[in-house]
């Protein structure tokens, strides 16, 4: 019994590793809005019941696929200064893959990319007795991921600037001075 359990959760995870590379290939050269679900399975070489068991559309899989991103590269970092510099290399290193995401992205992309950023936030919103407060850190967590966003498509508008570190650097100030409010 523990030998299938094992085998079919490294076939989990060897098809979703394929799925997650064939996206990434797809959007080093696409545009997110122009992949369809037959390009992933195809580029995964999966068919798409495969596809479909682990992924409701192509958006879920980039949730998904975001998430296990961040979970990968940020462990290394454990304060805004390391996460800003782990950001920065990213940014750069897949300025193809964010033009693809960015350019052109419909509402629910850019949900799911402003759901992202608000979790790697990681903004501890807790219940507290102080309503008031509690609703500020929500309004303060949700703008400061509104603002990422759109900060990440002036990136990608403006090719990426070389200066955009020292930018980096003051956003990820003010977000240490939004942790500590």
């Amino acid at each position: 019994m523990s030998i299938s359990i094992k085998k079919e959760d490294l076939r989990k995870k060897k098809t979703r590793k394929l799925l997650y590379t064939a996206l990434y290939s797809l959007l080093s050269n696409r545009n997110f809005k122009k992949i369809t679900v037959t390009d992933i399975c195809q580029e995964a070489l999966i068919g798409r019941a495969a596809f479909y068991t682990y992924y409701l559309d192509k958006y879920d899989l980039l949730k998904y696929w975001l998430m296990d991103l961040w979970s990968k590269n940020m462990h290394i970092a454990d304060n805004y200064n390391q996460i800003e510099k782990v950001v920065n290399y990213h940014i750069h290193e897949n300025e193809s893959v964010l033009n693809h995401l960015f350019y052109e992205a419909d509402n629910e992309t850019l949900g799911i990319l402003f759901d992202f950023v608000l979790s790697t936030l990681n903004m501890n919103i807790e219940k507290k007795d102080d309503e008031e407060i509690c609703s500020k850190n929500v309004v303060l967590a949700n703008f400061c991921a509104g603002g990422m966003i759109s900060y990440l498509s002036w990136q990608v508008n403006n090719k990426f600037p070389a200066d955009v570190h020292l930018m980096n650097t003051y956003l990820y100030e003010i977000i240490n001075k939004f942790q500590e409010w």
